[in-house]
């Protein structure tokens, strides 16, 4: 498992991170870096990308960077916008309510989430441990000849059923872009990213404790 930072952070802060995000953490986790940039162009990423069901590991380091990559905020804005940030996928009034956890896969020993607003990666505990691992394994028979790390989403109700009458439906769109642009920057960085036909609603009330709001909106596979 990686570890947290070389200097943990204290307890308090810990805390008060993952009540801004509406989880429970127990750590964060050191930055990671890695050079992600792609060199194929976006007809040759729209018009080719496959899903693979073959899949091998990567390290955690990786699957972070990549996660990182994929949701955290751009700085887009000049002159008067200057500060400005907008993240890459479409989402429902531009509120992004996809949070992105780790459930499962090599170094992982809880649940890690990331924290687009802090761009930190937190740990957080398991409610139900053999809960976990009986829907992890129910899951990996989706995709028997896959390895990777198992990646969940989750959406918040609460940041869009004050402005959108149907606010669970938004949500279900919003995973899917997630996974949509999960699978695309795969396919251009020279990784492999499966959604699964799993909503993985086992794996989230297993994990605890989150907001009663948050609906599991799928799981997937990130490997190379």
């Amino acid at each position: 498992m990686e570890t947290p930072t070389d200097e943990p952070e204290p307890k308090s802060n810990v805390e008060a991170i993952g009540e801004k995000v509406d989880w429970q953490a127990t750590a964060v986790l050191k930055d990671v870096r890695l050079d992600l940039s792609s060199n194929k162009s976006f007809d040759d990423v729209f018009e080719n990308r496959r899903t693979r069901r073959v899949l091998d590991e990567v390290s955690l380091r990786e699957t972070r960077a990549f996660i990182e990559h994929v949701f955290s905020p751009r700085q887009m804005g000049n002159g008067r916008l200057a500060g400005l940030k907008r993240k890459t996928m479409i989402s429902a009034g531009a509120l992004h309510p996809i949070d992105v956890l780790i459930v499962d896969g090599p170094g992982v020993d809880e649940p890690i989430l990331f924290s687009d607003r802090h761009k930190k990666f937190l740990t957080i505990p398991i409610l139900d441990e053999n809960g976990l691992q009986a829907a992890i394994a129910e899951a990996k028979t989706i995709l028997p000849n896959a390895s990777g790390h198992l990646i969940l989403f989750a959406g918040d109700k609460r940041r869009v059923s004050s402005a959108y009458k149907s606010p669970q439906s938004l949500l279900w769109r919003d995973g899917g872009a997630a996974a949509q642009a999960c699978s695309m920057t795969a396919f251009a960085t020279d990784y492999g990213f499966c959604p699964m036909g799993y909503s993985g609603s086992a794996v989230l009330s297993a994990i605890g404790p989150p907001h009663r709001d948050f609906i599991a909106l799928g799981l997937g596979l990130f490997g190379r």
